[in-house]
């Protein structure tokens, strides 16, 4: 089988013990490599999303969001197997069904929730088909409140800070999935639409004094005057 799965099936769990976060597709057949390919994930979680990086020009992990989200158990990581991303339109709907089913809280409160979907037998291919999806499906997540983040071995995505830092490098392919935060200005503020959506969770931040992260601070200032109504953007 080539391709993506339909996108309509919801996940079976599939037994890769001792997580009980974790998903597999197809549920039959894949558990051995699910158990091999598992730890490869969390430990590039936690030993390099979760931690500082010499390149980032910031104190703090690469990713804020993560080590307290993998200490309070909040990652769930699902694996589609046989989606080797050849048919880019396949592979956005597949990842716009799981983006769908994602829970999003009634409150703009904080929350550790996050997906992580994992795409083992994407080739070189399919990770330029990843990128597309990513990209094709952002606006829809941040009107939801989320943040989606495509991950590969070749990805191009660069540290807010250093354009010299492709960040975004992954051993296997994936797209994490999780709420909005506020350090999330660093991602949104260049598309007025994306930054409507963030200034209705987080102004409140700035207005209090509560965000003092210069480069936040700039990017939002700069963000409300190019999209505000009657600017030349």
């Amino acid at each position: 089988m080539t391709g993506v799965h339909p996108a309509e099936p919801e996940l079976a769990p599939a037994p890769v013990e001792p997580h009980d976060d974790v998903t597999v597709w197809p549920p039959h057949g894949y558990g051995d490599r699910a158990r091999t390919e598992l730890p490869v994930v969390v430990a590039w979680l936690h030993d390099y999303i979760g931690r500082p990086h010499r390149n980032l020009r910031r104190k703090g992990p690469i990713c804020p969001f993560v080590p307290a989200a993998m200490k309070g158990a909040q990652v769930r990581y699902d694996f589609h197997y046989e989606v080797t991303g050849a048919d880019t339109a396949e592979l956005t709907a597949m990842l716009l069904h799981r983006l769908n089913a994602f829970p999003v809280p009634d409150t703009d409160g904080p929350s550790l929730e996050s997906r992580v979907i994992i795409l083992p037998d994407l080739g070189a291919s399919g990770w330029a088909a990843l990128d597309r999806a990513h990209a094709a499906l952002k606006s829809g997540a941040v009107e939801r409140g989320l943040m989606i983040g495509q991950f590969h071995p070749a990805c191009d995505e660069r540290s807010a800070r250093n354009a010299d830092f492709r960040v975004s490098r992954a051993p296997i392919p994936l797209l994490v999935v999780r709420r909005m935060a506020s350090h999330d200005v660093l991602f949104l503020h260049q598309d007025p639409r994306w930054f409507a959506h963030y200034r209705r969770r987080f102004a409140e931040h700035y207005d209090s004094g509560g965000t003092t992260d210069p480069l936040m601070r700039t990017l939002y200032a700069q963000a409300q005057r190019h999209h505000s109504p009657g600017s030349d953007l």
